[in-house]
């Protein structure tokens, strides 16, 4: 029987949207107790890399009160989270990852590498940034492609502390920000499909493009063997009809700059949105595979 002890973690998804709030116990291991969700009037959240986040406070505040109180009703949340995990936008950050080569770097030269990977990407200078890394393994590589690669992910310093400060009445201290195409990816839906494993590349890794709608804004994360090769997030409009346009210029560029193919789409969104986007993926002949934004947050506890 698997012991999942009693320890509480604590996700809160925030988009332009909606807020959520997923409670999870374990120690190790993470299983679900309770999630939930509330509307945001519009333009209570916004969305991009440089601050302020909030127009609206206090009506953030309410809303996570809110949910804090069912979550209580509900028997949890009596004490302190042991792990606060804050699942935002992706316009508020960058992502990008590179290739390492020799000896893995320590914490200060690694740290270096990482704002000089976000260099060009972050309208902010290096000592207003926030960067963070690890350092990631490609399983089975081929021969021409690196086996182990830095990811960074970085934003404007003031801005990230004002997520945080979101949950500051409460107490708690944030120990992880995570963009929602990364919560995604970190959620394990089982083996490849079927298309990869008909395709000539089928004994290289699995290659997804990860789409999310995250609660009012659209965001894009091509991975490779478990390795993001490239990230995107747009403020236009996020319903089917959008996706369906940038889908070809999505594939081309895949196939042209980084010279893959698609093994199949990771949807995760609400039930319509994610309906009508994998229509437009089926009529183009792209694989879908869905995650809840649930499960999103709850992998956002795991990685």
């Amino acid at each position: 029987m698997a012991y999942w002890g009693s320890k509480e973690r604590v996700a809160i998804g925030l988009g332009k949207d909606r807020l959520r709030l997923l409670v999870a116990r374990g120690n190790g291991s993470v299983r679900v107790a309770h999630s939930d969700s509330r509307a945001l009037p519009h333009g209570a959240l916004r969305s991009g890399l440089r601050a302020p986040v909030s127009a609206d406070r206090q009506v953030i505040a309410a809303a996570l009160n809110e949910l804090l109180d069912d979550a209580r009703a509900a028997g949890l949340l009596r004490r302190r989270p042991d792990l606060v995990a804050l699942v935002i936008t992706d316009g508020s950050v960058k992502v990008a990852a590179a290739p390492i080569e020799g000896k893995i770097p320590g914490a200060a030269e690694g740290s270096r590498m990482a704002r000089w990977v976000l260099r060009e990407l972050l309208p902010a200078e290096a000592d207003t940034a926030r960067v963070d890394w690890a350092i990631m393994a490609t399983p089975g590589a081929a021969a021409a492609e690196p086996d182990r690669w830095m990811l960074s992910v970085g934003g404007d310093a003031e801005l990230l502390r004002e997520y945080e400060a979101l949950v500051d009445p409460f107490g708690w201290t944030v120990g992880r920000i995570v963009p929602w195409t990364l919560a995604a990816a970190s959620v394990d839906y089982g083996d490849t499909t079927q298309a990869e494993s008909d395709s000539a590349d089928a004994d290289e890794s699995p290659r997804r493009l990860i789409l999310c709608e995250a609660d009012g804004t659209l965001a894009c994360l091509f991975e490779a063997g478990g390795v993001p090769r490239f990230h995107r997030a747009w403020r236009a409009r996020v319903d089917g009809d959008c996706v369906a346009e940038e889908l070809p210029s999505l594939r081309r560029y895949v196939n042209d700059h980084l010279e893959m193919t698609i093994g199949h789409v990771c949807l995760c969104g609400t039930v319509d949105w994610s309906t009508a986007v994998a229509a437009a993926c089926d009529a183009v002949d792209l694989e879908v595979r869905r995650v809840k934004p649930e499960e999103a947050l709850a992998g956002a506890l795991r990685g």
